[in-house]
């Protein structure tokens, strides 16, 4: 059950090119023999999921690139407007993935199955299709909690109470988050998330540190922790539990096809199989336990139930991340 399904707002001009729309030519894409990828997966998740659309896809090799999502739209833009239109296939953070949008570096290409997919995580003009999503989870240490007798938090506002007080952490990249606060709530999620900062919470830079120092015990709990994270460390018997809060937080990855691909048959079969059920179905179980959004593909309960109340949350156009940003620094104390 959704709460309010999120929306890229998209400012240039939208024009249907059939070309680009119509399926790809496998002949083709064999002629063309390749297909460049740039993304902000992990190294050996993307490792992993080109290997088995090679295997699936013989005649067609998957050269990738890992980006850092703040490195991302810098490295296609500036290809882009030198002349060179290197990559095929872009798949990145949603804040990023709409930056590039809104530079016109995508084609608009609509998968196929797209009716299979969660409202509002296929693009309506056909720039990108969600890859998949994170949700945002409380964690905490149980090792930790007992030895200072606190009970595992069930909701954020406990994270402002006092006897939180300096004793969780706080990735203090995590905008998604904040902004997850205010839609929630637009009357008293800034307030809530100011009061939560004004805790003493430990600091951490990026969500991997955050559930490393957590499983450490450098903290006790967190409010900002990956759902796929939290639960691939519980289960490889690290000092790591977790719990869904109501409603959760889903963060969109998405992909797309980029504007002049070289290899456009290749890209786009790449693209329906990554997105297919088969491709998210082999992304969940092998290629770094992330959330799909095809409802006909059965997640992890304990990361994402469709069932539970959820937010997606929105994506802003450049100008409104960059106020959200400096008002989240802000609110932690952060040099701008």
């Amino acid at each position: 059950m959704s709460l309010r399904f999120g929306l890229f707002r998209v400012a240039i001009a939208f024009c249907i090119i059939p070309a680009l729309l119509a399926a790809a030519d496998p002949g083709a894409a064999k002629k063309e023999g390749a297909v460049v990828w740039y993304s902000t997966m992990e190294t050996k998740d993307i490792n992993v999921t080109a290997n088995e659309f090679m295997r699936t896809h013989p005649g067609i090799t998957v050269q990738f690139l890992r980006l850092g999502s703040s490195q991302l739209p810098a490295r296609v833009i500036t290809e882009q407007r030198g002349g060179k239109f290197n990559v095929d296939v872009v798949s990145g953070d949603f804040l990023q993935v709409n930056q590039l949008v809104q530079a016109g570096a995508f084609d608009s290409y609509r998968i196929t199955g797209s009716d299979k997919f969660i409202k509002g995580t296929v693009d309506p003009k056909g720039y990108w299709t969600n890859l998949y999503q994170n949700t945002t989870v409380i964690a905490w240490n149980p090792q930790r909690l007992a030895a200072d007798h606190l009970k595992p938090p069930t909701s954020y506002a406990d994270f402002a109470k006092p006897e939180w007080k300096g004793k969780f952490g706080f990735d203090i990249g995590a905008v998604n988050w904040y902004m997850g606060m205010l839609q929630q709530n637009k009357s008293g999620g800034a307030d809530l998330a100011k009061r939560i900062a004004d805790n003493a919470p430990v600091k951490t830079t990026g969500h991997t540190q955050t559930i490393t120092s957590l499983e450490t015990g450098e903290f006790d709990a967190t409010p900002t922790a990956y759902g796929y994270m939290a639960f691939q460390e519980k289960h490889a018997g690290k000092a790591v539990d977790f719990t869904n809060p109501t409603p959760v937080f889903l963060t969109l990855t998405p992909i797309a096809l980029a504007k002049n691909a070289p290899h456009p048959n290749a890209a786009r079969i790449f693209i329906d199989w990554i997105t297919s059920r088969d491709g998210q179905t082999f992304l969940i179980k092998h290629g770094g336990g992330q959330v799909s959004s095809r409802t006909d593909v059965d997640n992890n309960s304990a990361v994402f139930d469709p069932k539970h109340p959820f937010i997606l949350i929105d994506a802003p156009d450049p100008a409104q991340y960059n106020a959200l940003e400096e008002q989240f620094r802000t609110l932690l104390g952060l040099p701008g």
